[in-house]
């Protein structure tokens, strides 16, 4: 058969764009990983893992992981090689798909915050280059790789500490034709399930030092000024160092040095270096008279209202290092500019040096962050050069006349978040100097970056990921040391959108949690974001990641005031049944108005009766859950009166982008009106809880008020983590039967006070029963065993206390979600039981003049609404005489409050050498009391805060440990004032609520248990 020309061209044709499209086919970007195997560490059955390769971009087709606890780990198998060049990597909730709540979260709220992407290299899970991701904040992140990596799979791992959801992992590569088919591969993840039942591990302590402790344990500056109690909470919080912010323009503002635009070179910049360095206080360059003004005065432009020389003298006073955080962009790159710049640095530098022995300084915060400029990398490595050589020089310059020998720190770069680019570029030049010359040393001596939003399984490899980072790229492969110089569980734009608060378990295991692991992998130490809850820009109300409570300048206790709208009428634009429960008094969830959610204006309208002259409101908002900020807060809404023919606004009561779920208003000018009228055009459902208002007289007091007024739980363990971790002690190895990441196990030895101290932190829903065995320690039998915890019911007081036993082996345990610090003394040791030698209670208003002095009980008690029902209680004790052979020193009382489910959580303060008349006190005489409520003066100087006592209705023994107060202060005796203050405006959850105490005049009276050596 003969085949035509034209039809074996044809066949030939059709054989070759067949072949072509194959292969064309095959080298195509496709999404190799749609729908292929997965298998995840935990799945929730509506949500499972085959929905992350569905091709479906959204939240009704996810992955949610089904616990808290991570890493959450999911695989995909595509069972044939691919080489993959992109990754698209979509979680949380698409925008389009938001609720009205939904859409006023902050950026990245729904999302995965910390997680990395690996594949499988044939032997080992591989990270794929530059896919890991810290403090995620959006919803799709995207991953290009310029040189394609072959892989049969690849694996999610995210280390967020709560449920996480994804809803597609698109995966875009070409089928690899020249591998063979990769092998049978079973999957093996090790499957997270949530433990509910208890739960036994064994410790066995040894001497072998494995590293060591924290050097610094700090906290973020807030309010520092004189005339308030700020530095007997720093006392009382073991902290060994405090990042303070003086501003650069305020504090060597340009006006006081030499501007002269004529340098133009590096020969002319080091002329008049040298000349200013060889008189400092004497040069024609710095004009220290003005600057001396300058650091004494209040600076209130910041958000760290302080006084700048008190500040760093009472940190000296305290033992409290400071790093100062100087803040300056204004780096030109001309010589002009480095010689202005060089004099700012280093007279701050040099007054701080000279007045309280500052040393460690840092320049510009965060300069790789949006809100900080940003900085231009080169721009820093600039003004690094300029900014260490002044501080430097400086202190060399204070050591020199004054005869100190401090040792200079340059703190750097301080930035936001990971930026291993930024990291790698400065420590390449970190011996580099101005002159472009080699140094023999660093000119950063401590190594800073910033972390926020990550559990404490994100800092499990975290400094070793950044200390890898650091040798590989120095001149000389060195370490160096790693701190984190703002750290926070959250940072304050997402906390404030969740139930959880400072107070929360879930939270403040968290906390034990990071210091733990940061400390295991060697980092140099820690500044706690942030000391208190003060205002700012974004958050005029304050944050609320403050680990203490502050007055913000102005101190109003609503409780202590009359609400007019108190039981008044309400009508509604909708829900009007339920209208009236906005001013039954009641501000809990249960006595909420919602309303619905279709109408475009929601209304509240009050009805006083007759016309009142208003001065201040005060609206709860959204769920109590959060205390003073909710996830579902109304973000915007004003109030109006009625002025007899329309509503007008209220100018100070306008709120637009409202973050807080308690809104105090206070009014520039007193309103006149028999009814008020809320108004919110927000979409949804709005829940508002009450709503109350004051008259023209109900204001706070004229004087500011920067005072702390109480601590939150993870205050605690920041308190409990210094105490036991601090000051670069020996870190001892610890076997343990278990590898559970949700418990810290962790021992150090404090030599100055010879005490073993041992860090156990659970995280878990459940009890950890524990079988601790120290029989190779330098421990006595019967030495203390003294157990400090922070959990759902307690704050810090004593919880466990026992004594070694002959074998060195014992049973303590840890109760869900709980932190405790143990303590046990060496020595040979003996105990002495020291009773109270005179105590009583005394009561305010009309009861004032009353002593109660022969009574069988203490009280303790607060109303601000009725002093009268205000109660306060003092004892005093003898104290030793040699207090050079003391160890340690508890405090003892006995009792319960007399109703309610939650604790009473009340304040001790401890006034040295001061000893109560107990037939003649009452609440007029009473020392360090203020004249009409439940507030103790002069915190800090002579008071000292002792801590915290939680009473339930359950009488037992509480203990408290104040030895550093027995011990570090030259007292004959002491006296304990056991009371209960308001934490914050509306505060008065314990109001009908009476701690009762067991006095001397009972059977079990208060005493103090001392051990000292024998």
């Amino acid at each position: 058969m003969k085949i035509k020309p034209f039809l074996f061209i044809f066949v030939t044709y059709s054989v070759l764009i067949a072949f072509l499209n194959q292969g064309l086919a095959q080298n195509k970007k496709v999404n190799v990983a749609l729908g292929t195997k997965v298998q995840a560490s935990s799945e929730l059955t509506e949500y499972p893992a085959s929905n992350i390769v569905d091709g479906k971009i959204t939240r009704e087709s996810k992955w949610m992981s089904a616990t808290n606890k991570a890493p959450h780990i999911v695989e995909i198998d595509f069972e044939k090689y691919c080489n993959i060049s992109e990754i698209r990597f979509h979680s949380g909730i698409p925008d389009d798909e938001r609720t009205a709540m939904e859409k006023n979260q902050a950026s990245g709220f729904w999302s995965v915050k910390n997680f990395k992407i690996q594949y499988w290299d044939d032997a080992n899970w591989t990270d794929f280059p530059k896919a890991s991701v810290l403090e995620n904040r959006l919803t799709t992140v995207d991953f290009k790789f310029e040189n394609p990596i072959s892989t049969f799979k690849i694996r999610l791992v995210a280390d967020d500490g709560e449920k996480i959801s994804v809803m597609e992992m698109e995966v875009f590569g070409t089928v690899a034709t020249d591998m063979p088919a990769p092998p049978s591969f079973e999957f093996n993840i090790v499957k997270q399930v949530e433990i509910t039942e208890d739960q036994n591990a064994t410790l066995k302590v040894t001497n072998n030092v494995i590293g060591k402790t924290f050097k610094y344990v700090g906290y973020n500056q807030g309010y520092f000024l004189p005339g308030y109690n700020v530095s007997g909470w720093l006392e009382y919080a073991n902290v060994n160092s405090i990042r303070i912010w003086p501003n650069l323009n305020n504090y060597a503002p340009e006006r006081a040095v030499q501007i002269d635009s004529s340098i133009r070179s590096v020969e002319e910049f080091d002329k008049r270096k040298a000349d200013l360095r060889s008189n400092p206080e004497a040069s024609k360059y710095i004009k220290w008279n003005e600057l001396k003004t300058i650091y004494t005065a209040i600076d209130y432009s910041s958000n760290n209202t302080m006084e700048l020389d008190y500040a760093i003298k009472e940190s000296k006073r305290l033992g409290i290092e400071p790093i100062l955080q100087i803040n300056s962009r204004d780096f030109d790159g001309t010589w002009s500019n480095k010689w202005q710049q060089w004099q700012r640095y280093y007279s701050l530098a040099y007054h701080v040096a000279k007045t309280a022995e500052v040393a460690m300084f840092a320049m510009q915060n965060e300069p790789n962050h949006r809100h900080s400029g940003p900085m231009e990398l080169n721009q820093w490595i600039g003004g690094m050069q300029i900014v260490s050589d002044a501080v430097h020089a400086a202190i060399e310059d204070v050591n020199k006349k004054y005869s100190k020998n401090l040792k200079a720190k340059f703190v750097g770069p301080v930035t936001a978040g990971q930026n291993t680019d930024w990291w790698a570029t400065i420590v390449k030049n970190i011996r580099t100097d101005y002159h472009g010359n080699t140094l023999d040393h660093d000119l950063i001596d401590v190594f800073s970056t910033h972390s926020y939003n990550s559990p404490a399984a994100g800092y499990s490899t975290r400094v070793d990921n950044i200390r890898k980072i650091l040798v590989e790229n120095h001149p000389k492969k060195k370490p160096i040391p790693i701190v984190f110089t703002e750290i926070g569980r959250w940072m304050n734009a997402y906390l404030i959108d969740k139930e959880e608060t400072m107070d929360s378990p879930s939270l403040f295991t968290e906390w034990a949690g990071i210091y733990a692991n940061n400390m295991k992998n060697g980092a140099y130490g820690m500044w706690a974001f942030k000391l208190v809850t003060n205002t700012s820009s974004s958050y005029p109300k304050g944050i609320k990641s403050g680990h203490h409570y502050t007055w913000q300048g102005t101190r109003f206790v609503e409780d202590a005031h009359q609400n007019l709208a108190k039981n008044a009428t309400v009508s509604a634009s909708s829900n009007g049944s339920k209208a009236g429960l906005i001013t039954d008094g009641d501000k809990t969830d249960d006595s909420s108005w919602i309303s619905n959610e279709d109408s475009k204006e929601k209304w509240l309208e009050i009805d006083l009766g007759n016309t009142q002259e208003l001065g201040s409101a005060l609206v709860y908002n959204g769920s109590e859950g959060g205390v003073f900020t909710a996830p579902d807060r109304i973000r915007n809404f004003k109030l109006q009166y009625w002025t007899g023919s329309n509503w007008e606004n209220i100018p100070e009561a306008e709120q637009k982008d409202n973050k807080y779920a308690q809104v105090y208003l206070p009014f520039k000018k007193n309103i006149k009106a028999s009814k008020i009228r809320f108004v919110s055009e927000d979409e949804g459902t709005l829940k508002v809880r009450e709503i109350k208002l004051f008259d023209k007289n109900a204001l706070p007091s004229d004087l500011p008020n920067y005072n702390i007024s109480g601590i939150q739980r993870t205050g605690e363990v920041v308190r409990l983590f210094a105490k036991g971790f601090k000051d670069e002690r020996d870190l001892l190895q610890v076997y343990r039967s278990n590898d559970d990441n949700g418990l810290d196990t962790y021992v150090s030895l404090d030599e100055k006070t010879d005490t073993y101290y041992m860090w156990l932190v659970q995280r878990g829903r459940f009890a950890y029963h524990l079988d601790m065995d120290l029989s190779n320690l330098d421990l006595n039998t019967g030495a203390p065993i003294i157990g400090e915890t922070v959990d759902a019911k307690t704050y810090g007081e004593v919880s466990i206390l026992k004594q070694l036993p002959a074998d060195k082996k014992f049973n303590i345990t840890l109760l869900p979600q709980s932190v405790t610090l143990l303590s046990i003394p060496k020595g040979n040791l003996t105990k002495e039981i020291r009773s109270v030698i005179s105590d009583a209670y005394v009561s305010a208003g009309a009861n004032g003049i009353k002593n109660y002095g022969n009574k069988k009980e203490l009280l303790i008690s607060l109303n601000a609404q009725n002093i009268y029902e205000n109660k306060v209680s003092y004892l005093s004790f003898n104290a030793p005489k040699d207090k050079t052979k003391i160890k340690k020193v508890l405090l003892h009382v006995t009792g319960k409050v007399d109703t309610g489910d939650s604790p009473f959580r009340l304040h001790v303060y401890a006034i040295p050498s001061e000893k109560i008349n107990e037939k003649k006190l009452t609440w007029k005489n009473a020392p360090q009391l203020d004249a009409k409520e439940a507030l103790v003066e002069n915190v800090g100087n002579p008071v000292k805060i002792a801590g915290e006592l939680a009473f339930s209705t359950e009488e037992k023994s509480h203990y408290l440990d104040v030895t550093d107060i027995i011990s570090k202060n030259n007292l004959e005796a002491v006296t304990f004032v056991l009371v209960r203050e308001t934490r914050q405006l509306g505060d008065d959850e314990d109001k009908g609520r009476t701690v009762i105490i067991k006095s001397k005049e009972s059977e079990i009276k208060p005493n103090l248990e001392v051990w000292s050596e024998k």
